[in-house]
């Protein structure tokens, strides 16, 4: 045990000085931060240009209000001290004389060229309200761009809807205040004070009750993939530098691999802290105190301990049995799929924590870690049984893996040259 704990103080010393691991802590928020702050810029400066617009008013009376509501639209987008937006600018396109197909075969080249951005036909009976349903034609090269298009969707609906109401002779305010939605509060549950008295619901905060659990989730995720491949990476270098023959003069190649995860495992702690940290503060400083959940925090550390094992007992396999890092890529990819099954499935979770599907899925011992925290991190919370069933569950797949690791690893350590197969690893777990 004395031998295990001096490998794992030396491997955790090496990794957590390296520049690598100092600047893995610091990316990531940099570039979530970065992130955010790009989506915020771009939106508002991305798509500042002019948009030309031909329409084909069948109709005779919608271009009117579309041109004023475009001209709306402009004015405010100009009035800013930096343009923020697209302009739109339509042009009535009069079709008499001319069949409705050379009409929108010359606007359609008029597109190619880039003299229109699109053009839109307004049928004739889109008035009638029991006229047979039809839809406005929108016609582009770039069918992509969703800003115009739901722009007019918007307009060209509210003029429409008007017109129908003065036609039908009914009054469209009394109707849009008949039709007023009603909001939906969500809260918590009353709770009993010490005199027994009711405590008030408290409103829900939707931030804490879905971007806070998957956060923890991907947190996870994060300090899983960033130490444990650092396993694969160091144990092919050992084995091409010929390393790993003295250390094994010094330590059995079980107490080498035990005292690898033991360090990986503490690197990923001291990672978590850091980022769970920060985090924490960012809820204190925005004032979302109440999302703090310590015992939450306890849940997420003995997941991550649980998937540091499974998942750096599987990489130091896969290592051990390489013979270099090209022919482990290829053997990573059954092993990436594991990983990765847990971010594919945590939409089912969040849409229904308590599901048949949800707990069948968090209940997987390499994704348990992963979906249960999630569950647990949502309210009202999984039963107690199938949390002690995961933790069972987790914990003796770890123990299983690495045990199958260790004797993988004792013999692909010492070997050269060829990669080893599957099957190869499989009867060195027999011998």
């Amino acid at each position: 045990m004395n031998r295990v704990l001096i490998v794992a103080s030396s491997e955790f010393q090496t990794l957590i000085k390296t520049k690598a691991f100092i600047i893995s802590i610091l990316l990531v928020p940099v570039l979530v931060g970065a992130s955010i702050g790009f989506q915020a810029f771009a939106e508002k400066r991305l798509d500042r240009e002019d948009r030309a617009l031909a329409v084909i008013d069948h109709t005779g009376v919608l271009y009117g209000p579309l041109a004023a509501a475009a001209s709306e639209l402009n004015r405010s987008v100009d009035q800013a001290a930096a343009r923020t937006g697209p302009r739109f600018l339509p042009t009535s396109i009069d079709p008499r004389g001319r069949s409705a197909d050379a009409v929108k075969l010359e606007l359609s080249d008029r597109v190619k060229k880039k003299d229109l951005f699109a053009f839109v036909e307004i049928p004739a009976t889109i008035l009638d309200a029991n006229a047979t349903a039809e839809s406005i034609g929108y016609y582009t090269e770039t069918p992509s761009y969703e800003t115009l298009p739901n722009w007019l969707n918007r307009t060209l609906t509210d003029v429409i809807v008007e017109r129908r109401f003065k036609q039908a002779a009914i009054d469209s305010t009394l109707v849009t205040k008949l039709r007023r939605g009603i909001a939906l509060s969500r809260l918590g549950l009353l709770e009993r004070g010490p005199d027994g008295a009711a405590i008030q619901a408290k409103p829900v905060n939707m931030l804490a009750t879905f971007v806070l659990p998957f956060g923890l989730m991907y947190l996870l995720f994060i300090a899983v993939m960033t130490i444990a491949p650092q396993l694969l990476n160091a144990v092919i270098e050992e084995k091409t530098s010929r390393i790993s023959e003295v250390l094994v003069a010094s330590v059995s190649p079980v107490q080498l691999m035990l005292g690898k995860l033991a360090s990986v495992s503490a690197v990923s702690l001291v990672l978590a802290f850091v980022y769970l940290a920060g985090g924490t503060y960012a809820m204190i400083h925005t004032g979302m105190v109440d999302a703090i959940d310590l015992r939450l925090y306890s849940w997420f550390v003995i997941y991550l301990i649980a998937a540091v094992l499974m998942f750096g007992a599987l990489f130091l396999a896969i290592g051990a049995a390489a013979s270099d890092i090209k022919d482990a890529q290829g053997m990573m990819q059954p092993l990436m799929l594991l990983v990765m099954l847990p971010i594919f499935t945590s939409p089912v979770v969040l849409r229904a924590p308590n599901s048949g599907i949800a707990a069948a899925v968090s209940l997987l011992p390499t994704a348990s870690p992963f979906l249960m925290l999630l569950r647990l991190a949502m309210k009202p919370g999984p039963p107690a049984w199938q949390v002690t069933l995961s933790l069972v569950l987790t914990f003796a797949t770890a123990a299983a893996l690495v045990w199958a690791a260790g004797r993988v690893f004792r013999v692909g350590l010492l070997m050269q040259g060829k990669t080893a197969t599957f099957g190869q690893m499989v009867r060195w777990l027999r011998a």
